[in-house]
């Protein structure tokens, strides 16, 4: 299981108030607050369901120690050398959740003597056209010896944002705003966990809305 957490949220929501109270068909100021946190709500449901990051957004990923591959021993010469180092480049690869990429911000570490060190990004390498991404050390280079007895002792940094920060760049689908929108007219008319009606599931709602942008972890 992956140890993360959000840092840094997006700067600004996928939807407005204005686009979220159109749906809802308010027009009075009263519920605008009550509203605003209904689209904040439903966009971090929504990313959980997508597994994806939707704008820009910073996050700490927490490891125990580097992926040191099957030759931890063995710097390799020449990684180059698809046939014999492909398997040995994939297993030394830190994988980053929450897709997609945008930029490695830091890499830290514990040495074997406690001490907080910085990896220079001259010596590993960042896939942000895969999902997840990957980061791999630099050719004939390996991964530094970690403290193993401190939990946590890898910490990578980085922003991760499928659709643009939402404010110079907004590619964001608009299916994934319309699940929004549905989950923001639900929160605001349905205020409590319990209900005496009977409720049933929209056809074609927000999980089919939300399939084609899904992202399928994998390790």
């Amino acid at each position: 299981m992956l140890n993360y957490q959000l840092v840094t949220p997006p700067a600004i929501e996928p939807v407005t108030l204005i686009q979220a109270k159109a749906q809802l068909r308010v027009v009075f100021s009263n519920d605008d607050d009550l509203i605003s946190a209904s689209i904040t709500a439903a966009r971090e449901m929504c990313e959980q369901l997508l597994n994806r990051a939707i704008y820009n957004q910073t996050y700490v990923l927490s490891l125990d120690q580097f992926n040191y591959g099957d030759w931890r021993s063995t710097v390799p010469m020449d990684r180059r050398n698809p046939l014999r180092f492909s398997s040995l480049w994939d297993s030394m690869a830190l994988r980053l959740p929450m897709p997609r990429l945008v930029s490695v911000t830091s890499i830290t570490y514990l040495d074997v003597n406690g001490t907080q060190q910085t990896l220079d990004p001259s010596t590993y390498n960042v896939d942000n056209t895969s999902e997840p991404a990957r980061i791999v050390p630099s050719i004939n280079l390996t991964w530094p010896t970690t403290d193993y007895y401190i939990p946590g002792s890898v910490r990578v940094t980085f922003v991760a944002g499928s659709y643009g920060d939402g404010v110079t760049v907004d590619t964001c689908p608009q299916l994934i705003k319309q699940a929004i929108l549905l989950l923001v007219s639900h929160f605001y008319f349905n205020r409590t966990a319990v209900t005496t009606e009977k409720l049933s599931t929209i056809p074609l709602g927000v999980d089919a809305l939300l399939t084609p942008y899904k992202f399928y972890w994998w390790m």
